[in-house]
Order: structure tokens, then sequence, then C-alpha cells
């Protein structure tokens, strides 16, 4: 593969190309010789975007938690609806990079501030869970209490299901919906 300047890659690339690594190698394969191989970029085209190692993991981790965290929990939102809110949560949620995730997830319990960040995540991840599960279950403890099973689940299926097929996890949070709503005291459509 032909060398490229650095100016011709933008960070994003490095991120996108180090959460394929992450999620066919786990952290132990992400390295700067495998990623800068991946873009067909010199050692020092990496130097020049991040100035160093752990430059890049802090710039990657602030880009995941922006990119499967914050823009997920702005768009789910956007919608009015309490119900709609839970069907777009549940979509973009299904969409995750899951192996990626898994793999961030195994590599925070070795590095402490991939540990911070997967806390953050998580923390942002429960609270937006609430804050849909408020709108149709009036009982705030109970709807923390479901948020926090339904970050569970996505745990749970994150670090168990290998592969990690897509259908499953929106089954089990069609079972999860269904939950709620028997908490909600109303049916929700689409949770019989």
């Amino acid at each position: 593969m032909p060398r490229r300047s650095g100016r011709q890659i933008a960070a994003e690339q490095y991120f996108a190309a180090a959460m394929t690594i992450l999620a066919r190698d786990g952290a132990a394969g992400l390295k700067i010789g495998p990623l800068c191989r991946a873009l067909g970029v010199t050692s020092g085209s990496f130097y020049h975007h991040f100035g160093s190692w752990a430059g890049f993991v802090r710039a990657l981790l602030q880009h995941w938690e922006a990119e499967q965290t914050s823009r997920v929990v702005e768009m789910a939102r956007a919608t009015a609806d309490p119900v709609e809110r839970m069907e777009v949560l549940k979509r973009l949620t299904v969409e995750l990079p899951h192996d990626s995730e898994a793999a961030i997830r195994a590599w925070s319990a070795m590095d402490t501030e991939v540990g911070r960040s997967q806390r953050r995540v998580d923390a942002q991840r429960r609270m937006a869970v609430e804050q849909v599960i408020v709108g149709v279950v009036p009982d705030r403890d109970v709807a923390a209490r479901l948020a926090v099973l339904g970050l569970s689940i996505l745990a749970g299926f994150q670090q168990t299901c290998s592969p990690r097929d897509p259908a499953l996890l929106r089954a089990l949070f069609d079972d999860y919906q269904a939950m709620i709503a028997q908490h909600s005291g109303a049916g929700l459509p689409g949770s019989a």
C-alpha cells in the first residue's frame, strides 16, 4: 500500500481504523504499527496528529464518547413522544459497534484512563435510559432500576455473546421494553 502524507489522513480515519482493530484484535492488537499500516501512513503521520500514544488514546476515547454516546443520547432526546424515544434509543443501541465496545470494556479493566472513560459512558447511557423510562414509568426509583437493567443487558451482551448477533440484542431489548410496559401502568406499542 502506498504511503500517504499525514495531512491527507484525518483524525477520524485513525479512529475508524482503531475501532476496526479493536473489534478484530482487541486492545492488545491496537498499536501504532498496525494502525499506521491499516491507513498506509508512517508513524510520523501518527505523531503529527496525536503527539504520543497517550494523546491518541485520549482523542480516541473522546471521539468514542462523543460519537457513540453523546450523539445517540441527543438523537433519542430529539423525539418528543416517550414511546418513540424508546424505539429510537433501542434502534441506535442495536447499531453500536459492539465488537469494538466489548474490546474497550475489556481494555478498561487494564488501563485507568480507559476505565474512567468507560465509567463516564456507562453513566451517561444509564442517565439517558432513565430519562427515557421516566417518560413512561412515573416511579423514579423503578425507572432508575430499569435503567441499570437496560445497561446491564447491553454490557452483558457485549461481554458474553460471540458472535454478537444484532437480532438477539433487538429481541432482548423487545423483552426489556415489555418489562418497562408492565411498570408503566399502560401497555406500550410493540410490547405485547
